[in-house]
C-alpha cells in the first residue's frame, strides 16, 4: 500500500513539474534567490535582484540551491522540494495513521491528503508551504508517538521530532515553534497530562539539540547584517504581517472557513463527521480515552490552533492554514473508517457530508461551466489587455467529470459501498488533476505569464553588459529570474527616475503593463518596442 501511494505522490506531484514557467510573484522570487546564492557564493544572507531579502529564513533557499546542483537552474530543481516533500507527506500520513486507524483509515488518510486542491497547488509550487509543513507534522507526529507509548522505546523519535522543529524554525521563522508548541500545550491542558508529559520530553536535551540545527544562522546572518536584519525579518515580515496588513492580504475572522472547504475539496465534506466523533465524547475528554479517540482529539487541537491563530492575523493568505491539511486528512480517514465500519451511527452528520459533498460539487461544476466567460468578465475588469483565456473544452470536461465521479461517491455511500465510494472520489480527483494540469494551467500561463517571461528572454540575449533592463509599476520576479540580470524599479510617480537610468547606462529595456502605457508615452525619448499578452516593451534605443 505504501507502495501505491507513493506512486500516486509521484504522478500528482512530479508528472510535468517543469511543464509552466515559475508564476510571480513568490515562485521566481525563491527560485531567483537562490540561483544568486550559487553567483555569489553567499550561503548566509539571502538576495533577490542582488540585494538582500529577508522574508524567510535561508533553509529553503539552500535546498532549491542544492536542487540547481543536481538537475540544473530550471522550473523543475526550483519545484522539486515542494513535490518531493508533497509525495513524502503522502506515505508518512499512511505509516502514522494506520497504527490507530488501521490499514484503510489510513489509506483514506493518505489520499484524502495528496488530492485535495490546496495539497496539489502547493506541491508543484516553489514556495515555502509544504516544506514547513512537512517539518510541522513530523514534529507533531513524533510527540504523539511518544506521549502514547508505555515505554522509552519510542523516545528516540523526540529527537527526530526536535530536528524537525528546529528546521520548521529554519524555513519560516519562529512560527515554526511556536505552532507546535501551542497544539503540545492545548492538548497537554485538555488532557491534564502537563507535568507527567513534560518529564518525558526531555526538554533541555530537545532545546540543546534545537539550539545547535537552529540558531547558528540566524547568529551568523545578524552578525553580517544587524538592525537591517532585525528590522527586515522579524519586524517587517513577521509583526507587521500579523499585526497588520501587508500587500493588501486581508481578511475577516471567518476568512479561512470558506478557505477549508474549498482548498481542502472534496474531502471537507467529511469534516462534519469528523467533528460528530469528537462531539460524541465531549462530556469526557479529560477522562480515560481509547487510542483512535485521543488522536481525534488531538488532530481536532491541532486543526484549531493553526486555523484560529492566523484568523486572528490582520495579514491573511489562503496557504497560512496548510499546515493544518495533515491533521485534516486523518481526520478524513478516522471519519471514512468509521462510517464504512458503523454505518448505522451518527447518521446526521453523514447526511451533512452528503448534502456538503453534493452541493460543492453542484457549485463547483456551475462555476466551472461558465469557466469562459466569469475568467473573461474578471479579465475585462481588472486587467483588459492580457489575451483571454483559452481553456478549450477542459472546463465542461471537469464539470462532468465532477459531477458523475462524486455522484457516483455519494450513490456507494448511501449504499453502504465505502471503499468504492472513497476510490471514486480519490480516482475523480486525480483524473481531474491531470487534465487540470494539461489543460487549465498551460492556458493560465499563456494569459498571465508569458509574455513577461518572453520579454524577459529577450531582454537576456539583446542587452548587453552597461544595458539595463527596467520594471515600470510591476511587481514580478519572473523578469529577473528569466533574464537573469538585475533589474531596475520605477514605480508610479517616479518616471523621473528613467532620466536617470539612461544617463547612467547603456540601452534601457522597459516592461510595464499594457494599462500603464499612457504614462510611459509622457516619458521623454523611450518608444515602444514591442506589446504582447498585456504588457510592453519600450526602449531608449532601437539597436545596441
Amino acid at each position: 500500500m505504501t507502495t501505491l501511494l507513493l506512486g500516486v505522490g509521484l504522478l500528482l506531484f512530479f508528472y510535468r513539474l517543469d511543464s509552466l514557467y515559475l508564476f510571480d510573484a513568490d515562485e521566481p522570487a525563491y527560485a531567483e534567490a537562490a540561483r544568486e546564492m550559487l553567483i555569489s557564493g553567499d550561503w548566509i544572507t539571502p538576495h533577490f535582484n542582488f540585494q538582500p531579502r529577508f522574508d524567510k529564513p535561508i533553509l529553503f533557499y539552500w535546498l532549491i540551491a542544492l536542487a540547481y546542483k543536481s538537475f540544473g537552474i530550471g522550473e523543475y530543481a526550483a519545484r522539486f522540494w515542494s513535490a518531493a516533500f508533497a509525495a513524502g507527506l503522502t506515505a508518512s500520513i499512511y505509516l502514522f495513521g494506520r497504527q490507530l486507524l488501521g490499514r484503510r483509515g489510513a489509506c483514506i488518510a493518505a489520499l484524502a491528503f495528496a488530492t485535495n486542491v490546496g495539497t496539489i497547488v502547493l506541491g508543484r509550487a516553489a514556495v515555502t508551504d509544504m516544506t514547513l509543513a512537512f517539518c510541522m507534522t513530523w514534529a507533531l507526529f513524533c510527540f504523539f508517538d511518544v506521549y502514547r507509548a508505555t515505554d522509552k522505546t519510542h523516545e528516540s523519535l523526540l529527537f527526530v521530532g526536535y530536528l524537525a522543529v528546529a528546521l520548521a524554525v529554519l524555513t519560516k521563522g519562529p512560527i515554526g515553534l511556536l505552532l507546535p508548541g501551542l497544539v503540545i500545550g492545548l492538548f497537554l491542558i485538555i488532557r491534564r497530562k502537563v507535568r507527567a508529559t513534560l518529564s518525558r520530553l526531555r526538554l533541555l536535551s530537545g532545546l540543546a539539540l534545537f539550539t545547535v540545527i537552529a540558531l547558528p544562522w540566524y547568529v551568523l546572518v545578524l552578525r553580517e547584517n544587524g538592525w537591517t536584519f532585525v528590522q527586515g525579518f522579524f519586524v517587517q515580515h513577521h509583526l507587521n504581517r500579523y499585526l497588520g496588513v501587508v500587500s493588501s492580504h486581508v481578511g475577516g475572522p471567518l476568512y479561512f472557513l470558506p478557505v477549508v472547504a474549498l482548498g481542502y475539496f472534496p474531502w471537507s465534506g467529511t469534516l462534519p463527521n469528523a467533528f460528530g466523533h469528537l462531539w460524541a465524547i465531549r462530556s469526557r475528554l479529560r477522562d480515560e480515552l481509547t487510542g483512535r479517540q485521543e488522536l481525534l482529539l488531538f488532530l481536532w487541537v491541532w486543526c484549531g490552533v493553526v486555523v484560529l491563530f492566523f484568523s486572528f492575523s490582520h495579514t491573511k493568505l489562503p496557504s497560512y492554514i496548510f499546515p493544518a491539511v495533515p491533521a485534516l486528512a486523518l481526520l478524513t480517514g478516522a471519519a471514512g473508517e468509521a462510517a464504512i465500519d458503523e454505518r448505522q451511527q451518527g447518521w446526521r452528520w453523514e447526511r451533512a457530508c452528503d448534502w456538503l459533498v453534493g452541493g460543492m460539487a453542484c457549485s463547483l461544476a456551475v462555476i466551472l461551466l461558465f469557466l469562459p466567460s466569469i475568467a473573461d468578465r474578471i479579465r475585462l475588469r481588472e486587467a483588459p489587455d492580457i489575451p483571454p483565456f483559452d481553456f478549450g473544452l477542459a472546463p465542461y470536461v471537469l464539470a462532468v467529470l465532477l459531477l458523475v465521479g462524486l455522484g457516483l461517491a455519494l450513490v456507494a455511500r448511501r449504499r453502504g459501498q465505502g471503499d468504492m465510494a472513497v476510490a471514486a472520489t480519490a480516482v475523480t480527483m486525480i483524473l481531474s488533476i491531470v487534465l487540470a494540469v494539461h489543460q487549465v494551467a498551460p492556458a493560465i500561463q499563456e494569459s498571465l505569464q508569458k509574455s513577461l517571461h518572453d520579454f524577459a528572454i529577450i531582454a537576456r540575449q539583446e542587452l548587453r553588459h552597461g544595458d539595463i533592463l527596467v520594471a515600470y509599476d510591476l511587481n514580478a520576479p519572473s523578469l529577473v529570474f528569466y533574464s537573469k540580470r538585475q533589474v531596475a524599479i520605477i514605480k508610479r510617480g517616479e518616471e523621473a527616475g528613467f532620466h536617470g537610468l539612461a544617463v547612467s547606462y547603456g540601452r534601457l529595456f522597459i516592461v510595464a503593463k499594457a494599462a500603464a502605457e499612457t504614462r510611459l508615452q509622457q516619458v521623454p525619448d523611450i518608444f515602444p518596442l514591442d506589446r504582447r499578452g498585456g504588457y510592453v516593451l519600450y526602449s531608449n534605443r532601437y539597436s545596441p
